[in-house]
C-alpha cells in the first residue's frame, strides 16, 4: 500500500481517538479494521493495495520503529535532532552516522529529515520509556 502523509495523520488522528479503549497503546485488529473503514471514507482515492486491518497494523508497526528511532537518535551523544532536518547529517560519508544506522537501521531515513508525527505518536506511545540512555 502507498500512504501518502494526509492519510498518515488520518489513521494516527483516529488511533489517537481510540486510545482510550486501547490498553495503553496495545490496539487490536479490531480497531485496525475500523482505521481501514475511516481511511476509505476520509480518502476514497487511495494509491496501491488496498489499506485493510492487517496492513493498517503492519503501518502502525512501522510508525513505533520511526518513532523509536527518533528517540535514540535524540538520545544519542553528538547528534542534534531538527523537526525539519532531522539528525541534520549533511556528509552522507559521515562514518559516526554510517555506524550507528548499521545498529539503528530504522533511523536512516532521518539523516537530513524530521518526522512530522512525532508529536502524534508521543501522545500514543505507552509511558514507559525503553533504551539503554533513558
Amino acid at each position: 500500500a502507498v500512504w501518502s502523509k494526509a492519510e498518515e495523520t488520518t489513521f494516527l488522528e483516529f488511533l489517537l481517538q481510540a486510545l482510550p479503549s486501547s490498553g495503553d497503546g496495545g490496539f487490536k485488529l479490531a480497531t485496525f479494521n475500523q482505521a481501514s473503514a475511516h481511511l476509505k471514507t476520509k480518502h476514497p482515492n487511495q494509491r496501491g493495495a488496498e489499506k485493510n486491518g492487517g496492513v493498517c497494523k503492519n503501518k502502525w508497526t512501522a510508525l513505533k520503529k520511526a518513532y523509536q528511532s527518533v528517540i535514540e537518535i535524540k538520545c544519542t551523544s553528538g547528534f542534534t535532532w531538527s523537526d525539519e532536518h532531522g539528525a541534520g547529517i549533511s556528509d552522507r560519508k559521515d562514518d559516526v552516522w554510517a555506524r550507528f544506522t548499521k545498529s539503528h537501521p530504522h533511523a536512516k531515513p532521518f539523516m537530513t529529515k524530521g518526522f512530522e508525527h512525532f508529536e502524534i505518536m508521543q501522545q500514543l506511545m505507552p509511558g514507559k520509556s525503553k533504551g539503554s540512555h533513558v
